[in-house]
């Protein structure tokens, strides 16, 4: 299944947080052990996001998710998308990076809704981002164009996470807000005239918004062995919410796993 989930790209994964946690943000993302390979896997639940869907998105898969890849301290790349930082250090008060992340899209199949509906495309986007520490927080920028010409819009973020050291572990709440451009929204939730039955009517989406928060959390179990979990709730604005296609404005995620850095 290869649904979009709006609150999982922010939940789960510059300044460090605290001088004797592994826990960080950088480049607009939750890292930790920085210079250092990393594989995970967990389980995750939540919320549907188009009617009747049978699975959960991207690498949420059947209930459980992978990931993997290089946390550096200018250059990451893990299966979430890839970024590098160009201006800036971990002791400046802005960074600037660029990055680029996927959009997964969906299968006709993928949900009783959807069916007899064109797929959509997987898209690609290519995006600046700038960091702003705030003394251990951080507010995080982005903005982010299509360059695969699949949607031909835009989405833009803006976040403030705050690292806290708890003692057994490092807590990463966070709020903020995310635009979808129409194209984005339209092409994702729209719904043509030769798809529309009476089940589905036709519907034009247009820009939008969605307001999200939640937290990771990052227990160090040995110095390679994390336990990780994250919850996140988004509500999407109602230009795209009222689509036919879409389950609830309320979107939410929670994952429990394992990273093991090396």
């Amino acid at each position: 299944m290869k649904k979009l989930c709006f609150v999982i790209t922010s939940v789960l994964m510059s300044s460090h947080a605290l001088a004797e946690s592994n826990t960080y943000i950088r480049n607009g993302n939750i890292y930790s052990h920085q210079d250092q390979f990393f594989a995970g896997a967990g389980v995750a639940t939540g919320s549907q996001f188009y009617k009747g869907q049978d699975h959960q998105t991207g690498a949420y898969l059947n209930g459980g998710y992978l990931n993997g890849g290089y946390h550096g301290e200018d250059f990451n790349a893990d299966l979430s998308g890839i970024n590098y930082r160009f201006l800036g250090t971990n002791d400046s008060a802005v960074n600037f990076s660029i990055f680029a992340v996927a959009n997964p899209g969906f299968d006709a199949d993928d949900a009783d809704i959807l069916t007899g509906m064109k797929d959509r495309k997987f898209s690609g986007d290519l995006g600046l981002n700038a960091d702003i520490h705030l003394g251990n927080g951080t507010l995080s920028t982005k903005f982010q164009h299509d360059v695969t010409n699949i949607y031909d819009g835009f989405q833009a973020d803006i976040t403030y996470y705050h690292p806290i050291n708890v003692g057994f572990g490092d807590l990463v709440p966070y709020a903020g807000v995310h635009y979808f451009s129409k194209d984005f929204a339209n092409y994702y939730t729209g719904v043509t005239s030769s798809e529309a039955t009476a089940q589905r009517p036709a519907y034009q989406a247009d820009g939008t918004f969605a307001y999200k928060l939640g937290y990771a959390l990052v227990i160090p179990v040995t110095k390679h062995l994390d336990i990780t979990q994250a919850t996140g709730y988004s509500h999407i604005g109602a230009n795209m919410a009222d689509s036919p296609l879409i389950d609830s404005n309320n979107q939410w995620v929670t994952t429990l796993g394992v990273n093991y850095s090396f």
